[in-house]
């Protein structure tokens, strides 16, 4: 697949998941030019929908104000505050609504939009959300350029909705940990994202990976990039959640990269950052019951939720104390910064957050 093409091939029989179209049970209202913005912001919420028309640049005029608004009403100082301040904005430009023709957007000058025809193949005309228009538009431009990891040979070209990392020192971490293995005959990339952790297995002569996740699209994603790159044929790809349909007890290394937060999740992409009160019981209770005994569980993990001071103990701590693993290896390093002088409440969790990296075995 070309990076700027729209021909798509279907895979694994399952289409890529992609944002709603939008129905009304009465007609949308028309925001132009002369539209007055607060008077819209109150219908937006009265529940009111408004669909953009006229130029690109009117949509975003309004978009970027409305930001403006719910950030005076929502300031962010912290992590609980910057949870809010996205919630609300997601309410209420949730009602800001784009008109899709044609596989392109509505408006003069908008961007050409590749996804609109690989996600939305037979469909001519329709309404989607103008944040979701936004996220087609930023996805692209990933897929497009590509990103490259320290380490790994080539980029990763995440697809539409696939989780990929923004930051690094855990990925090095795991590129550091796998050169110093002997080697593995069978592993398992557990919820692969993007598929960068099963690319570094790859370099390091793990040639036997089965890579699972729950989200449809990840594994589109690293099926992509494998046939772009000649290694299509080492990866097995599974659409399962935890361990459902696979023979534990066939693998020598257990590779996981979990969600570090804990919180409520209302979609796919929050799955792959944040997790529910009963997820790590339910994970380390599947991987006990089918491990082997001489295998190894990686999992990569943050203590990003304590330096936010979000409430709950740290699972794999939590874990340990249940006997049913032991700990072979434990690396931990800080968090890298680019140098500012600004400081903000991100800033400081980062200054005190550890990545960390666990090997653990079955007693």
């Amino acid at each position: 697949m070309e990076h700027n093409a729209p021909a798509f091939k279907l895979l694994f029989n399952t289409p890529p998941w992609r944002p709603a179209t939008i129905t009304f049970a009465e007609a949308p209202e028309f925001f132009s030019a002369g539209s007055v913005y607060k008077n819209v912001f109150q219908g937006i919420r009265k529940g009111k929908f408004y669909c953009f028309r006229g130029t690109y640049g009117t949509a975003m005029a309004f978009y970027s104000w409305l930001k403006k608004q719910i950030y005076l009403k929502y300031p962010v100082h912290n992590y609980s505050s910057s949870r809010q301040n996205k919630e609300m904005l997601q309410k209420y430009a949730g009602h800001l609504i784009l008109h899709i023709h044609n596989h392109s957007a509505d408006l003069a000058g908008a961007p050409q939009n590749s996804w609109l025809k690989i996600l939305y193949p037979d469909e001519n005309d329709f309404y989607i959300r103008f944040s979701d228009f936004l996220g087609l538009n930023g996805a692209w431009q990933w897929f497009q350029q590509g990103i490259q990891y320290p380490g790994l040979k080539d980029p990763v070209h995440p697809f539409y909705g696939t989780y990929f990392p923004t930051r690094t020192e855990h990925l090095s971490l795991f590129d550091q940990w796998l050169s110093k293995q002997k080697g593995f005959e069978h592993a398992l990339d557990m919820g692969t994202g993007c598929g960068v952790l099963s690319r570094y297995m790859l370099q390091h002569r793990i040639h036997n990976i089965t890579a699972t996740d729950i989200n449809i699209n990840s594994l589109y994603s690293l099926h992509l990039d494998l046939e772009r790159y000649g290694n299509a044929s080492k990866i097995q790809f599974v659409h399962t959640s935890f361990f459902e349909g696979l023979d534990v007890s066939a693998f020598d290394l257990i590779v996981f990269n979990p969600p570090w937060i804990p919180e409520k999740t209302s979609g796919l992409l929050d799955k792959a950052m944040y997790y529910d009160p009963s997820f790590f019981d339910a994970f380390f209770g599947k991987a006990y019951e089918g491990m082997k005994k001489e295998a190894i569980l990686l999992i990569i993990f943050s203590t990003f939720a304590e330096a936010a001071e979000i409430p709950g103990n740290h699972p794999i701590s939590k874990e340990l104390k249940s006997e049913r693993f032991e700990l072979i290896e434990k690396i931990q390093t800080s968090v890298l910064q680019t140098p500012s002088k600004r400081k903000d409440w991100l800033s400081e969790i980062r200054s005190n957050e550890k990545i960390e990296l666990w090997v653990l075995k079955k007693r």
